[in-house]
């Protein structure tokens, strides 16, 4: 027999549950190009690209692939996702100090 939980606050979830499922996928065509792109200077971006990897520590390159993600809530978590779906609440009463 399964058993879930929610991914938000990790109460076991008994019947009653919901399941938000997410598609995240680029609104462009990464593998489509243009006369623009054959013309740029590839090395030079390659170059910049690394400097900003060395700078900023990050060293994954940004992935435009489709990610499916799914997510079981409980019944309060669920009501909390839709008032707020992208978390903006949330980020808006995050204090940070002046200094």
């Amino acid at each position: 027999m399964l058993h879930f939980s929610c991914d938000l606050c990790g109460r076991q979830l008994g019947d009653r549950r919901f399941v938000v499922k997410l598609e995240v996928y680029p609104a462009f065509d990464p593998e489509e190009f243009d006369e623009e792109d054959l013309q740029a200077d590839h090395l030079q971006e390659i170059s910049e690209l690394i400097e900003e990897m060395e700078l900023t520590g990050d060293q994954e390159i940004e992935d435009c692939e489709t990610k499916q993600l799914k997510f079981d809530l409980c019944s309060e978590c669920r009501r909390r996702y839709l008032k707020d779906p992208l978390g903006r609440e949330a980020m808006a009463r995050l204090n940070f100090s002046e200094n």
